[in-house]
């Protein structure tokens, strides 16, 4: 995400004409931007769509470089704790709307294309309340909480424009997806039908980031931005080959190294989305937009290695997959960049949740969080973030899914689990990163990569090669060897700080905890809203709108439902 602030912003931290020195001149960023003029901040986020813990690398790995990534990462802050849904479409209502998304009935299988049912409209999200505070709001990728109709498209729920796609994913270069045995066309312009057509053969990932770039290039500096940036990259497609790289023969001179191939093919999906963050990064310099700006690179869920979807990610060392409630479905990939960060260059073991990006986006952009509507998940996190100060957050509900009898609770230090034999993909996978074949990291080229140039011509400080491997070697998840692990038959307590890789079931040595933690639980099953999932319309069909997804229920104002 982008945030830009905008002149008249209380302050958040140094004015723009501070000195940064080692202690604080360095902030890392998410795709996700807020801009704003002078005073204010401008704010963007930046979001992949399931790359693995393992997938970036900052956290350790030198499988796949990641420089531009990595230059944010380590001129920012790491979030270590990051927390996320185990699927998309429940991460992007926790971030659209501040709450967990079983306030909303979102908390289960994510959105099919043509399923009657979206972000219930009596919620206000994020880019609504960003544009009351005067933010001109973009859209750019995927969107994936629902279209049924017009109201619940991007352009009616707060964004000014979106370029991208509704449903969950779309294949690379001929943007459509298939649903019950039809295909169709998922490219939009706002609501244009079959813009698909005119871009056909294009490659996803750059045509994000020519959009964006657009975006920042033409934008009024004297409003404040938000480009919520959300790239295809790197979920798998419905295309022969499921990982479709821009130029297969560069990936296999490049990435030769890697010998499966549908991992090498994965790694190539990964490196043109580095290079997108590096372009966007750019764009924002060259118009002067950096020095103001809260970037923020965040995955929605922990990769698939395989299975349903699979992309060939890694989120090793976590245990589980996309889909699992373990830590490497919903321990996702977070970091932060702004010039308003002090003592930057660190990382954070602070708990933190994706529903605290919007209070948090809301308060580093001057708004009043009394003006929130009530019953919000999300904490403020911005004093985190820009001071170190300790998080408000001390407990997270990580999901419960009353249609798959299963759920889970962090409270400090521990996570419970219960029906965890209802959970597929428990198991651990994915490359370690690490081997010998591998080239050696290559600080140097994050030093020089795009986002690394950009930043020191904003900055005019360079990162210190020991502290990036220092960094590096802290925000690695090391875990204790193990030759056997916990099958979480029932239920399971795990000690994460001690034991990340969730090996070892504590619930019999501490019935207290499990009782406290059950108790959590219980109070928000009062809340819950049932499922919507509903089957696919067939109204909803593309043949029935020229071979594209559209919105297809036409509703009058008396008409719009506001509980879905």
């Amino acid at each position: 995400m982008y945030i830009r602030l905008d002149p008249g912003l209380k302050s958040m931290g140094k004015s723009k004409t501070t000195k940064y020195n080692r202690d604080h001149g360095r902030r890392s960023s998410v795709y996700s931007c807020i801009t704003r003029p002078i005073k204010k901040r401008s704010r963007r986020r930046n979001s992949d769509d399931f790359i693995g813990w393992n997938d970036v690398s900052f956290h350790g790995a030198n499988q796949i470089p990641t420089p531009n990534i990595d230059a944010l990462a380590y001129n920012g802050v790491i979030l270590q704790r990051h927390y996320v849904l185990p699927i998309c479409t429940p991460s992007r209502t926790a971030f659209l709307t501040g709450r967990y998304p079983i306030r909303t009935g979102m908390q289960g299988y994510p959105l099919k294309a043509g399923e009657p049912r979206a972000i219930p409209l009596n919620n206000t999200l994020l880019p609504e309340y960003l544009r009351k505070l005067g933010y001109a709001t973009h859209l750019v990728g995927k969107w994936h909480v629902g279209y049924y109709s017009d109201y619940h498209t991007p352009t009616r729920r707060g964004f000014d424009t979106f370029f991208g796609y509704y449903s969950g994913y779309i294949s690379y270069f001929n943007h459509t997806i298939k649903q019950d045995d039809h295909i169709g066309y998922d490219l939009h312009y706002d609501n244009s039908k079959n813009l698909s057509i005119d871009y056909n053969f294009e490659y996803t990932t750059d045509l994000i980031t020519e959009r964006a770039e657009n975006i920042i290039k033409n934008h009024d500096r004297r409003k404040p931005l938000y480009l919520q940036l959300c790239h295809l990259a790197a979920h798998s497609s419905d295309a022969k080959e499921v990982m479709e790289v821009r130029d297969e023969q560069e990936t296999n001179a490049t990435l030769k190294y890697i010998e499966d191939y549908n991992r090498r093919k994965y790694a190539g999906v990964v490196t043109a989305m580095d290079e997108s963050v590096g372009r966007v990064i750019k764009a924002l310099g060259q118009s002067s937009m950096l020095e103001n700006s809260i970037i923020v690179f965040i995955s929605d869920n922990g990769a698939q290695t395989e299975g349903l979807l699979e992309n060939y990610g890694s989120n090793y060392p976590l245990r589980g997959l996309k889909f699992t409630l373990f830590e490497g479905g919903i321990r996702g990939v977070a970091c932060v960049y702004s010039r308003l960060i002090q003592n930057s260059s660190r990382i954070s073991n602070e708990l933190m949740h994706i529903t605290d990006w919007l209070p948090t986006f809301y308060s580093a952009a001057g708004g009043n969080l009394e003006n929130l509507e009530e019953n919000m998940d999300g904490v403020d996190q911005w004093d985190t973030i820009v001071s170190g100060k300790e998080s408000k957050r001390e407990s997270v509900l990580l999901n419960i899914d009353e249609v798959e009898d299963v759920s889970s609770a962090l409270i400090g230090k521990y996570k419970l689990i219960i029906n965890g034999k209802n959970i597929q993909y428990n198991d651990y996978y994915g490359d370690n990163g690490t081997s010998v074949s591998y080239p050696e990291y290559n600080v140097s080229s994050v030093l020089h990569s795009i986002a690394g140039s950009t930043i020191f011509h904003a900055t005019n400080f360079t990162l210190n090669i020991k502290d990036v491997i220092k960094l590096r070697n802290k925000a690695r998840v090391v875990c204790n060897n193990f030759t056997s692990y916990s099958k979480c038959v029932d239920k399971c307590l795990f000690d994460i700080y001690n034991d990340p890789c969730e090996t070892t079931d504590l619930s019999n040595e501490h019935p207290e905890i499990v009782k406290k933690l059950n108790y959590f639980i219980a109070e928000y099953e009062k809340v819950l809203l049932h499922q919507t999932n509903a089957p696919v319309d067939p109204r909803s069909y593309p043949e029935n709108f020229n071979g594209t997804w559209m919105p297809w229920i036409q509703l009058s104002l008396n008409e719009i439902p506001i509980l879905y």
